[in-house]
Order: C-alpha cells, then structure tokens, then sequence
C-alpha cells in the first residue's frame, strides 16, 4: 500500500507542476496585423498623427500566474494588436503599469 501512495503522490505532484507551467505560458499571442505595430517613445512620434488610445488589460486571474516582465510584456502585445483597428502603426505607453492595466497612445507614422 505504501509504494502505492507513493506513486499517487508522483503522479499528483508531477500533474501540478505541468498545470503550473502552462499557467504561466497562457498569454495573449501577438497577431499578423499587430506584427505591423512597433512600439516607439515620446521623441520618435514627433511628427505622426495621434489617431487613438488603448487600453491593455490582464485579468487578475492570469495576472497572478504571470512574472513581472511577462505583465509588460503581454500588454505591449494586446496593444499592438488593438492598435491596427485605428489604423496605427506606433504604440506609446501613456501610464505606468497599474493592477495588470496600461494605457498606450496609438499613432500613424509615415
């Protein structure tokens, strides 16, 4: 019986940590559209038009599975996705990450 509850327990522990990986790879997946969308700053927009704001948002269930670098950079991803439905081709962050949430100022540069 000992040797059996052993191998429950293996089996049990090795089911949780592969739920755990996965977790932590669950994330939005940058898009062909959104590919076309780069992320620039402040000064490289000088002379682009300003045609929208986005948005990103994790949900405080994924936000939990996710390191640090990882929440930057899924919501870099949703926005460069979002994006393309203004017609932009430039994201800039506009707020600091917050509680799994940015805003980005989207633009169309020549």
């Amino acid at each position: 019986m000992t040797q059996h509850r052993s191998r429950l327990f293996l089996q049990t522990t090795a089911l949780l940590l592969a739920s755990v990986t996965l977790a932590g790879c669950v994330g939005a997946k940058l898009s062909a559209a959104g590919a076309g969308v780069r992320q620039g700053t402040d000064a490289s927009v000088s002379g682009c038009e300003l045609v929208g704001k986005v948005t990103s948002s994790i949900p405080s269930k994924t936000l939990n599975t996710l390191a640090p670098g990882k929440i930057q950079e899924q919501l870099i991803v949703l926005a460069r996705n979002e994006a393309t439905s203004f017609s932009g081709n430039v994201i800039v962050p506009a707020t600091p990450v917050a509680n799994g949430t940015q805003e980005f100022n989207v633009f169309r540069c020549p």
